[in-house]
């Protein structure tokens, strides 16, 4: 039997790795070495459909397996029903998240044969079983029931036993543990099994060594609370700086499991972290089952930040009692802790979450198809939730595309503006603007902000620093082929520099101190270090 399993990216990038697919595939190696031959296929959300199948024919399976996602939904749907019209014989089925909470119409569609819902290991062995002892595939619909796994250290590592070529992928999914401690109602991994199993540690070692000696650069880490359990997550911490030491890391994790020692053992890596607020308001987050502290929170995202560990938040708009004021207090609130990076995501309710049952209670209005958008609740009207898309739209471009970090603060407290009136300014200024060039933008977005009250000096200087950090972030990311950049300024860049590492952060006192004056400057990197020439006066 030859079975195809699918992978179907939202886009190519270091993520775009099919580890559920692999999971499979290594188990299916396993059970049936001389039986089975399994083939995996990466496609990407924007690919057509067309293209897809052909991509997936030219491996001449018997069956294809469908991973199915909010984002993929439909064009796996799509590419079930061309299987079926140009090759009858074989059989489709689906897994993944959207399958399973939406078994019944995924399992209804007749270019499906069957469902495998829940965590596939066990499953996709009993399917295959049965297969091949003679059922027709149609006799599997109705039949699964979920069989988490119950203990990892039976399961094959896709990547120790080879079903994983690195060399293909640019990052790695690398699973840690599966199940949450938490009940979130608007999350899918609340309704899974009761508490979390975890990969054992020799495994981990195993796969980290491997990670380190086939030069992978990037690692997202799947648990959804890293740190929930304190002593493991920093008995991993420290295997990762013993074993991988040049790999990038990224975790997901609770701030209120945070602590000092912790800090410093992040602090030790390359890493990133995500820290899911959701919202600022009590009143807020009760609504979906999560509770906050702000006195306990600040004080534990202030941990990371004197360590030096990147890190960012996760905000969600239209939310179960929330308003566009209340989005704006908790952006606020978020960026007053300086993170790194900002993310802002629309509600989605996902079905088979608890949100999905309590939904008309809070009068929420959604799609009822993928991605399961809010469209309407009575505190949140359209109006404003379109508006909040605006706002993070230009967050988005604004301060993550635009590596505002460095100079974000400095300019903010110049302006005596609100994050999320700038932000929300910047929306207006995105939509009508013709270009591109995220630091153009900024530049004359922020210089006209300055110019509005008087301060063109001030909003010049504003504009060289913008540049100044622009160039440097897009060299320090080493996507650019080029080792330098040339940036033209209003001020002696030198000397702006110069009182900046000396300090010295006041916008007004700077523009009164630095020398005005057109020049070029050259930044230039060498060995990972930057280094600033000006090279016209």
């Amino acid at each position: 039997m030859r079975l195809t399993l699918v992978a179907i990216h939202i886009e190519p990038s270091p993520r775009a790795l099919p580890l559920g697919p692999a999971n499979l595939a290594s188990v299916l190696r396993r059970a049936f070495p001389d039986l089975v031959q399994t083939h995996i296929v990466d496609l990407y959300a924007g690919q057509p459909a067309a293209e897809c199948v052909d991509r997936i024919l030219a491996t001449a399976p018997d069956g294809v397996g469908l991973s199915m996602y909010v984002w993929n939904r439909h064009l796996s749907m799509e590419i079930a029903a061309l299987l079926k019209a140009r090759a009858p014989a074989l059989f489709v089925f689906a897994g993944g998240p959207e399958a399973t909470a939406d078994q019944q119409r995924v399992q209804a569609d007749p270019a499906v044969d069957f469902v495998l819902p829940g965590e596939g290991e066990t499953l996709i062995v009993e399917a295959v079983t049965r297969l091949l002892q003679g059922a027709a595939p149609r006799e599997l619909s109705g039949w699964a029931r979920q069989a988490p796994v119950k203990d990892f250290a039976g399961m094959p590592s896709p990547f120790l036993d080879g079903t994983l070529d690195l060399a293909r992928y640019t990052g790695v999914l690398w699973e840690l543990a599966r199940g949450c401690p938490f009940t979130c109602s608007f999350c899918g991994e609340a309704r899974g099994p009761a508490g979390t199993r975890r990969v054992p540690l020799e495994r981990l070692e195993a796969e980290l060594d491997l990670f380190q000696a086939s030069g992978v650069s990037e690692v997202f880490v799947l648990d959804p609370t890293f740190n929930y359990s304190k002593p493991l997550a920093k008995k991993i911490l420290s295997l990762i700086a013993e074993r991988a030491p040049e790999v990038q890391f990224f975790f997901e994790c609770r701030a209120e499991f945070l602590d000092v020692e912790m800090a410093a053992l992040f602090a030790a890596l390359n890493c990133t972290l995500q820290i899911g607020l959701q919202s600022a308001h009590v009143a807020v987050l009760k609504n979906i089952d999560r509770t906050f502290n702000r006195k306990l929170f600040e004080p534990k995202v202030l941990l990371l930040h004197e360590a030096g560990v990147a890190y960012g938040f996760d905000l969600i708009y239209g939310l179960p009692g929330d308003t566009l004021d209340g989005f704006k207090e908790s952006l606020d609130f978020a960026m007053s802790m300086a993170p790194n990076h900002l993310d802002l995501f629309l509600l989605s309710v996902l079905p088979g979450t608890r949100l999905s049952e309590t939904a008309a209670g809070f009068a929420l209005e959604h799609q009822v198809d993928s991605p399961y958008s809010v469209t309407r609740s009575p505190t949140f009207g359209p109006d404003d939730l379109a508006q909040a898309g605006r706002i993070a739209r230009a967050c988005d471009v604004f301060y993550n595309h635009g590596k505002a970090v460095p100079w974000f603060d400095l300019v903010l407290s110049a302006l005596r503006m609100a994050p999320s009136e700038v932000f929300e300014r910047f929306a207006d200024a995105l939509e009508a603007s013709s270009t591109d060039d995220v630091i153009e933008l900024q530049r004359d977005f922020v210089r006209a902000l300055f110019q509005e009250r008087d301060a063109d000096l001030v909003g010049s200087l504003a504009a060289d620093l913008i540049t100044y950090f622009g160039h440097s972030a897009a060299l320090m990311d080493g996507a650019e082929a080029t080792d330098s950049r040339l940036g033209a300024y209003g001020h002696d860049i030198e000397a702006l520099v110069a009182r900046l590492e000396a300090g010295q952060t006041d916008l007004e006192e700077l523009a009164l101190a630095v020398p005005a004056g057109p020049c070029e400057g050259r930044l230039r990197r060498d060995a990972g270090e930057l280094s600033l020439e000006v090279v016209r006066t």
